[in-house]
């Protein structure tokens, strides 16, 4: 069964910044994602409580996957879809974790945000949109709510 995976804006606050990583929390509690600092767009120091856009799309198990470009992944331009590739790192009875190419962080979502015809494991290499991430505001509210 083929599938068609499409981005989509989303949206998540910051968490905890430490070692050049970001933890975001994505609105709706949709799941976590961890980037590096290098792919928030602006000059603003990056904190908790930071209100971030960027693309996203649902996660594909492949078989074949491509040779995934992330050129487009910088921070010069507005956020925009780049289809990239990882592999998953971890699965458990409600969530995958995903490690991004290129060292570009990690994603943990529910398992219904990914689409295979087969049983997810450890080491399947799979595709999705994502987008370098812009700051679009700061939320003030404690940091144990985020």
């Amino acid at each position: 069964m083929d599938y068609i995976i499409n981005p989509v804006k989303m949206g998540g606050l910051v968490k905890k910044v430490s070692d050049g990583m970001v933890k975001i929390h994505l609105h709706g509690r949709l799941g976590v994602i961890t980037v590096p600092e290098s792919i928030i767009i602006g000059d603003t120091p990056i904190e908790p409580g930071h209100d971030l856009e960027f693309y996203f799309s649902y996660i594909q198990i492949v078989e074949d996957p491509y040779d995934y470009d992330d050129s487009d992944m910088t921070t010069d331009h507005e956020p925009q879809p780049c289809l990239l590739g990882g592999k998953i790192i971890e699965v458990n009875d409600t969530a995958i974790s995903v490690a991004i190419m290129n060292e570009k962080g990690t994603i943990n979502v529910p398992r219904r945000w990914a689409f295979t015809p087969v049983e997810m494991q450890v080491g399947q290499d799979v595709e999705f949109y994502f987008s370098c991430m812009k700051i679009i505001g700061k939320k003030d509210i404690p940091i144990e709510s985020i």
